[in-house]
């Protein structure tokens, strides 16, 4: 956590890979939807119990865990690449960049 803020108050910014943006779209909607569907539509409604199974609000986790986890993996992967691209120890050439400088 320390390298995210360190990063952010440097001014660098991180890009999601498209997959990694929608699979985090996904989960803040599937969120939202659960959140929305929690709370009392009534005044009357605010001191019953809501009743749920636990197989129901288990899959709803473990979704959102998935979820989680394959948009993070897309960016470790993403991250992983674009640093093995800026620290390549080839020279300029063997990258298609030109000739050497003398």
């Amino acid at each position: 956590m320390n390298d995210a803020r360190h990063a952010a108050a440097a001014g660098v910014c991180l890009a999601l890979p498209e997959q990694a943006h929608s699979k985090l779209t996904q989960l803040r909607d599937h969120l939202g939807l659960l959140a929305q569907m929690t709370y009392a539509v009534t005044k009357e409604e605010e001191d019953e119990l809501l009743e749920i199974r636990r197989s129901v609000l288990g899959t709803c986790f473990e979704m959102a865990a998935v979820q989680l986890e394959d948009a993070l993996h897309a960016v470790e992967h993403a991250t992983r690449t674009n640093h093995r691209s800026s620290s390549s120890p080839l020279r300029g050439e063997e990258r298609g960049e030109g000739a050497p400088s003398p």
